[in-house]
């Protein structure tokens, strides 16, 4: 028969006894641990029987009886591997399937060692087999289904396993599996009549070896440790034995001719000067064994040195971090072990160094109970699922399942003078079945350097950060106190934000004087449709309110801006081009803001309270800037604007004097012209009357134009008299009570040969009673008769013209319409301007001066009234004016001068 075919039975006992020990003594408390040794305990009696049996070759009687052993145990190897899985997957169904393969197995077990699933032994070609019974199908029955389900639970629980070390280690369970299947099934391929050795008992050892590897590599026992220890105890007491037993020998043979007592004599004296004289020798030995065999103490202390040096520096916390989490992964044995450090707003902490390569987002709420808990107690806190321990590590059920979905399984407190700097995480023991307490002083000591690094780093950084901001603040100052310009502050300001702060889009915006909106004056960075420089907006319904209402900064993320109701259109513009994250700070000057510093960040919740405060120191600068420039602009406007009245005093001073040069002109030329004109009209008029009667017809028709055109002239010579008045303010009134309907009808008699002559219709419109009013008389006529003359004038024939006067309170209103030509947009701005007339083919051909509607005008407006026309070419032309009751003027003015007076006469006449 093969020996190493019997042998092979033997060994799989050997390692699965071996193992059971190993595996027992390194956690006897852990259930999960003992189920995996009742496993191990099983295949090492499946071994054992199948070796009996094997060796019993040519006696069937003896291989018969450890046959039956054989078929009772190995059903309950296979159930203890499923409850094992079921428990180590924590699967929270099965329950029932397995108690029905434990009574299926214990059926088995009993028809077994009844004879009923094997009836005898047949002999094979490599030794016995099992002639097979009725009942051998439970065998199977309890057998194979338990380790296929097995299967199936690790395959389950593979495909939902984030961690890649724990897949790992369930791909070792299926193999072991797969291979102990296989095995099995050639176990009966001889009863099928082939002639091929079975290979179940290779297969179980595949099976026992890989499982074992599997579960001791990456969570429960620690195997490497007992073994260190195992032989540790063996060199130390093989060295102990050697020294005595060769003392002992050395005794025997030099006491062989020594009575008992003297034997016995010479023997302790010889045990005790050996056991002094081997004392120094066994420290020696000691001490190679405790190199050799205890080398985590050793390993402990040469990482925390390495710690030591690491946490010296103090600039590069993250690369820092790094090394830690490296150090304390390869110390302590875990399978991943990562640094959280809090946010900066504190109100969470997030991982910012992990040994995996993958490292999922890990992030814990810093008023979370795991977080709270470090904070009360600074204890490491250790998890165990499903393990109830004295201190709970958190109590927060969410909590624990992150926990449980990150394969956290240790958490220490990262604590520098009194403050919770950072956490230091771990994930499972990869040797052993937990954190011992070494491990966790180890843990507590490279927590506490960690923290102190941590504290060093942040300190540093917020001294550098504190000196670029005064640096770059600096440098904004500077900015604005060397340029007016602006533009270039505005660029230089961009510049120093982005070094400061996260901004993927800078803007200046500006309220305009009324502080009802504003413009966008500066735009840097990330375009957004329609927002450029240049647009505006309503401050009310912008989201910039805020900062103008209540002149302070704000922040914007869109987690804080809900969705039920439609954002801004500048915001919805801005979040469609990535901007997650708003901020934005006033500029305020003399306690009103006048504008705003607003960045955007495509990162969510960017800006917090730290990132305002420094916004708002900038848009400090920034004010400053604006008011500089404002004040030059305005500073040069005034200058431009000194200098422009400057020049336009002189210039008004230079039209001034032309004016009363011109004034003085026009008053001079008319009294000088008026009396050698009043002489010609005397002696023309002496001449016509013709007492004598020598004048021909001819010599009187000359007279008659003589008379005609000097009349002419001294209404003009009035007309520039008049001008000259107003212009100098010396047109003075002489106002007295009169009867405007009596003036009027008056007046309308004395036009009725004007109007007559070109078959024209005078209509008058006057009140029916006695309207009397306190006014100059003589100046009112003029107006109306300038205003009647040149409605007549400017009207074709056979056309009407209408007077209408109305009292309205303390006033008369007049109309003068006519049917005349009309005037034309253009004429109409220019009418009230001295010497201005007409030029139309119809006007052309009428005499006249262009100084009546000036001088109407400066009466009607000295009167308190004003006057206004109404005129559409081709239809004819209106006027209106009011003249007032001058009922508070004295009834006895100063009158002009007598040339006034006279040239009063004279206009009325005419």
């Amino acid at each position: 028969m093969n020996e190493i075919y019997i042998a092979l039975p033997f060994a799989q006992f050997a390692i699965s006894a071996f193992l059971a020990v190993l595996v027992y003594f390194s956690d006897p408390n852990d259930r999960t641990n003992r189920l995996f040794t009742l496993f191990l305990i099983t295949m090492a009696a499946w071994g054992i029987t199948i070796f009996a049996m094997r060796d019993a070759f040519p006696d069937a009687e003896t291989a018969f009886t450890r046959e039956k052993w054989a078929l009772a145990v190995i059903p309950f190897s296979s159930i203890f591997f499923l409850h094992f899985v079921l428990r180590y997957t924590k699967s929270v169904h099965g329950n029932l399937t397995l108690y029905s393969f434990y009574a299926v197995a214990i059926t088995s077990a009993v028809l077994s060692l009844s004879g009923f699933t094997a009836v005898g032994m047949v002999v094979k070609f490599y030794g016995f087999a099992p002639k097979l019974g009725w009942a051998f199908p439970l065998v199977l029955l309890a057998s194979y289904p338990a380790v296929l389900l097995a299967l199936v639970q690790l395959q389950r629980a593979s495909r939902h396993e984030q961690s890649e070390q724990r897949k790992q280690q369930l791909q070792l369970l299926k193999l072991g599996v797969l291979a102990s299947v296989a095995g099995a099934t050639t176990d009966f391929l001889p009863s099928l009549g082939l002639n091929v050795y079975p290979l179940g008992i290779l297969g179980n050892i595949l099976f026992i070896s890989l499982t074992t590897y599997g579960v001791t590599r990456y969570q429960m026992m620690n195997l490497r440790l007992m073994l260190r220890r195992g032989l540790a105890y063996s060199a130390i007491s093989s060295f102990l034995f050697g020294v005595y037993g060769v003392c002992i020998g050395l005794v025997l043979l030099l006491a062989r001719d020594l009575s008992a007592p003297a034997t016995a004599l010479f023997g302790g004296g010889a045990i005790l000067i050996i056991g002094v004289m081997v004392q120094p020798s066994m420290q020696q030995v000691q001490a190679i064994i405790d190199k050799a065999f205890y080398r985590e103490q050793h390993d402990r202390i040469s990482a925390l040195s390495r710690l030591n040096d690491l946490t010296k520096d103090i600039t590069d916390f993250p690369t820092v971090a790094e090394g830690i989490v490296t150090a304390v992964r390869e110390t302590a044995r875990a399978d991943w072990v990562a640094v959280l450090l809090p946010t900066h707003s504190g109100k969470s902490f997030v991982s910012v160094a992990d040994t995996r390569e993958a490292a999922p987002h890990f992030e814990l709420s810093a008023t979370g109970s795991a977080i709270s808990r470090m904070k009360r107690f600074s204890e490491i806190l250790v998890y165990e699922p499903g393990v109830q321990t004295a201190l709970v590590i958190s109590d927060d059920l969410e909590e624990l399942d992150l926990f449980d979905r990150l394969d956290v399984r240790v958490m220490a407190p990262m604590v520098a003078a009194g403050d919770l700097t950072g956490v230091l995480v771990g994930g499972r023991k990869l040797v052993g079945s937990g954190f011992m307490d070494d491990d966790i002083e180890f843990l507590r000591t490279a927590a506490g350097q960690a923290a102190v690094a941590a504290r060093n780093a942040s300190l540093y950084a917020a001294a550098r950060k504190e000196a670029s901001e005064k640096a770059a603040l600096a440098e904004l100052g500077r900015v604005v106190s060397s340029t007016l310009d602006i533009e270039a502050v505005f660029e230089r300001c961009a510049e120093q934000v982005r070094a400061l702060l996260p901004a993927d889009r800078i803007a200046i915006v500006l309220a305009d004087e009324e502080g009802e909106n504003f413009e966008y004056t500066y735009v840097y960075g990330i375009p957004v449709p329609g927002w450029d420089r240049g647009a505006t907006d309503s401050i009310a319904s912008s989201p910039l309110h805020p900062v103008f209402e209540y002149h302070s900064g704000i922040t914007l993320g869109m987690a804080d801006t809900p969705r039920k109701r439609p954002l801004h259109p500048s915001r919805e513009a801005s979040v469609s081009m990535g901007l997650n994250s708003l901020m934005a700070v006033p500029f305020i000057a003399r306690g009103s803001v006048i504008g705003a510093l607003v960045l955007e960040s495509r990162r969510a919740a960017a800006y917090r309270a730290e990132e305002l405060a420094l916004a708002e120191r900038i848009g400090g600068q920034i004010v400053n800037a604006i008011n500089n420039s404002r004040q030059f602009v305005q500073a040069m406007e005034l200058a431009e604007a000194n200098e422009a009245k400057l020049i336009l005093d002189a210039e008004n001073l230079e039209l001034q004097r032309l004016n009363e040069a011109k004034i003085s002109f026009l008053s001079t030329v008319s009294h000088e012209l008026r009396t050698p004109l009043t002489s010609m009209l005397a002696f023309a008029s002496l001449i016509k009357r013709n007492k004598e009667g020598n004048l021909s017809e001819k010599n009187m028709r000359h007279l008659e134009i003589i008379d005609n055109n000097g009349r002419r002239l001294n209404v003009l010579i009035q007309d520039l008299l008049d001008v000259s008045r107003m212009d100098m303010g010396k047109l003075h009134l002489e106002p007295s009570e009169f009867d405007i309907v009596e003036s009027v009808n008056e007046l309308t008699e004395s036009f009725a040969p004007i109007y007559d002559a070109k078959l024209q219709v005078l209509n008058v419109e006057v009140p029916d009673a006695e309207t009397l009013i306190r006014a100059d008389k003589n100046r009112v006529m003029q107006v109306l008769t300038n205003l009647l003359s040149n409605a007549s004038k400017y009207s074709p024939d056979e056309k009407s013209v209408w007077l209408r006067v109305a009292r309205v309170d303390d006033h008369l209103e007049f109309e003068v319409q006519d049917e005349g030509f009309g005037i034309s947009p253009e004429d109409q701005e220019n009418m009230f301007t001295a010497f201005y007339r007409v030029d139309t083919e119809q006007t052309r051909s009428i005499e006249g001066t262009g100084l009546g509607l000036v001088i109407a005008k400066g009466i009607v407006e000295i009167h308190g009234g004003k006057i206004e026309m109404d005129s559409e070419p081709g239809v004819g032309t209106t006027f209106r004016f009011q003249i007032h009751d001058l009922k508070d003027e004295p009834k006895e003015g100063g009158s002009d001068s007598d040339d006034d007076a006279e040239g009063d006469g004279t206009e009325l006449a005419a």
